[in-house]
């Protein structure tokens, strides 16, 4: 019990965070929400996008059934999003909640509520 506690504790602190970027940082969190619902439409992983904003390439997150130009496009938008001048500021609460998985970190950014995320494991 005390685990699933101190992971809703951890999950609102990021809600909280994600509501600071959207106030302090309204174009930054904009291009975040297209990219993020770009992922979502597309059917990709969550920690591909994690991983293209971290500069790693992980092949568990290498999306497998996606044209190449399909895949360029995303990536682009994945890359206009890391020229934004304010970027840290998300590498930031990346790096702060790295405790939790880049999909419950995305789908709060998307809006999903902290109580809704706990102990989900089927998203990736």
């Amino acid at each position: 019990m005390t685990t699933m506690v101190a992971g809703m504790n951890e999950l609102h602190e990021a809600k909280k965070d994600v509501e600071a970027l959207k106030q302090d940082y309204p174009e930054l969190n904009e291009q975040l929400i297209h990219v993020t619902s770009l992922t979502r439409q597309l059917q990709l992983k969550y920690g591909y996008m994690g991983s293209l904003l971290r500069d790693k390439e992980l092949p568990d997150y290498e999306p497998q059934f996606v044209r190449d130009s399909i895949l360029s496009l995303y990536q682009e938008e994945v890359r206009k999003l890391k020229d934004h001048p304010n970027i840290v500021q998300l590498k930031d609460i990346m790096k702060k909640h790295r405790q939790i998985s880049d999909s419950k970190l995305f789908l709060l950014i998307l809006g999903a509520k902290p109580e809704l995320l706990q102990g989900s494991t089927i998203i990736k």
